[in-house]
């Protein structure tokens, strides 16, 4: 092989990494390809390192084929790969997902021991055929399991829960765990696939799979459902068993393995975030604060912020109000909202918890500003989900100051989009009192099984919530005495949390009134 094809070929491997093709600028005119030699080839390919990946179709498969044509037979392997990725950059960039699904297939025929399995599960995506994205996720050999991250799996799980889908990928998470898959996962994943499998496991009467799965699941906020939802009933001993009072042995051991999983990567800002949820969930606030104030010490030696740093920052803030020490987590909230969110997107979701914190608190001219701002960013950055919070907010603050009839925007929009958010649209209905439209909206949802669980979700009392702190707003369970049609049709699917699980961070909160600020 001659050395431009060497050189040439060494840039393959860098490229597996590159994101999709961003908008490709309007292309240079090329010389006759066919008339260059391969020595010429490689020099335009080269001149500019990443212009195949700039311009994939007007400059990176054109070039690529000519210099395949010039390359020894059989093709080098190296070679298509790198003409494989500007076919599946160029497919994307076109909008040609079938081609792109096509391109990533041939890709993993080439390489099994490298597919590029974000890649196919996100032109699946594209195409919105959930049979894809499952055919995709079942074929998965050891190397592409590997290769899965967590967002990629949850953009798969959403896509497919929302089709319909869930008892599939729920089946498919218990062959997964059955048959050692999970040792080839991320261990991110754990968890997630863990309670997949242990609720196919519920329905399938795999007793045998219980005990197993439960070592991977350690997060208390997963064990709320576990011990409410009567899907797990069958395993409710060994789930009691597992958790430990008020949560104890479940949340010491989740700290246990966040801190573990710090300690071996401490400059991994994602573990760095879960580290302090797993201490906020424990009810260890002072800890948690503790923890999160480390990112001040990497400021300080000019480092900048990351999303996970400003997760820690988000879990500061409710450390705090656990505490009662509500002046201290406004001020970690402000600190977040002065971050440019052109620079840094993931601000959208903190401008929003604090635009909440504050309607939740009942300060509501503080909450109404601090919604302004988070419907600023969210109008370029938000998800339908960010833009029903803010909706939620404003529909209740407009009612509690007395300007019931600024609401209508926000309650048509709640309305028209309560699927997406059924538990946002509830309680902007009822602080309007619009009880019996709401109660209509979670019957509905409950009887859907599309839909029951996130309309179980909205059930979940402050108790039981531990990530968000205590709000004043009005919540679902307020429903149930008066209308005994809901109350039944929830009893079906949850009981009440046995008192001696309530979370012991719940029991540590200290109690807030309304307006109140310390």
């Amino acid at each position: 092989m001659t050395q431009p094809f060497r050189a040439a070929l060494a840039l393959a491997a860098a490229a597996l990494a590159a994101p999709l093709a961003a908008k490709e600028p309007a292309p240079a005119p090329l010389p006759d390809l066919t008339a260059m030699s391969a020595k010429q080839l490689y020099t335009l390919f080269t001149e500019d390192e990443n212009r195949w990946q700039e311009e994939p179709c007007t400059f990176g498969v054109p070039v690529i084929t000519a210099l395949e044509g010039h390359a020894p037979q059989p093709l080098p392997p190296e070679l298509r790969r790198l003409r494989l990725l500007a076919e599946i950059f160029c497919a994307d960039k076109e909008e040609r997902y079938e081609d792109g699904l096509k391109f990533t297939a041939e890709f993993a025929e080439l390489s099994p021991d490298e597919p590029l399995t974000s890649l196919a599960i996100y032109f699946a995506g594209r195409l919105d055929n959930p049979d894809h994205l499952m055919a995709l996720l079942r074929g998965l050999n050891n190397a592409g399991l590997g290769t899965l991250d967590r967002d990629t799996f949850w953009s798969a799980s959403r896509a497919i829960r929302d089709a319909g889908r869930s008892d599939e990928l729920d089946a498919l998470a218990l062959e997964w765990t059955s048959t050692g898959k999970l040792a080839f996962l991320d261990t991110e994943l754990h968890e997630a696939i863990a309670v997949a499998a242990l609720r196919a496991a519920a329905k399938t009467g795999r007793g045998d799979m219980a005990e197993s799965l439960l070592v991977s699941i350690t997060d208390p906020s997963s064990y709320i459902d576990l011990l409410t939802f009567r899907t797990y009933e069958p395993f409710w001993p060994q789930i009691e068993a597992r958790a430990g009072r008020n949560l104890a042995l479940v949340g010491e051991e989740n700290v246990r393995v966040a801190r573990a999983r710090l300690t071996n990567a401490p400059e991994d800002r994602d573990r760095f975030s879960a580290a302090a949820y797993a201490l906020h969930y424990n009810g260890q606030f002072e800890d948690a604060i503790a923890l999160a104030q480390r990112w001040r010490e990497r400021k300080a030696k000019g480092a900048a912020i990351e999303e996970g740093d400003a997760w820690a920052l988000n879990i500061e803030a409710y450390a705090y109000d656990s505490l009662g020490q509500f002046k201290k987590a406004d001020a970690v909230f402000d600190e977040l909202a002065k971050y440019d969110p052109e620079e840094h997107d993931w601000v959208v979701n903190f401008v929003i918890n604090r635009a909440s914190r504050l309607t939740g608190q009942g300060r509501w001219r503080e909450g109404l500003k601090a919604t302004d701002l988070a419907r600023r960013v969210a109008e370029q950055q938000g998800s339908t989900y960010a833009k029903l919070i803010i909706a939620r907010d404003r529909a209740c603050i407009f009612e509690r100051l007395g300007r019931a009839k600024d609401a209508a925007p926000e309650l048509a929009y709640l309305r028209e989009n309560w699927k997406e958010g059924v538990q946002l649209s509830v309680q902007g209905l009822m602080c309007h009192g619009l009880d019996a439209e709401a109660a209509a909206l979670l019957l509905g949802a409950l009887r859907d099984e599309d839909g029951r669980e996130e309309a179980l979700a909205a059930f979940q009392t402050d108790e039981l919530d531990l990530f968000y702190t205590a709000t004043t707003l009005p919540e679902a369970t307020d429903l149930l005495t008066g209308h005994p049609e809901l109350a039944a049709e929830l009893a079906k699917h949850v009981r009440a949390m046995p008192e001696e699980f309530i979370p012991q961070a719940a029991l540590r909160r200290v109690a807030r009134k309304e307006g109140a600020v310390q």
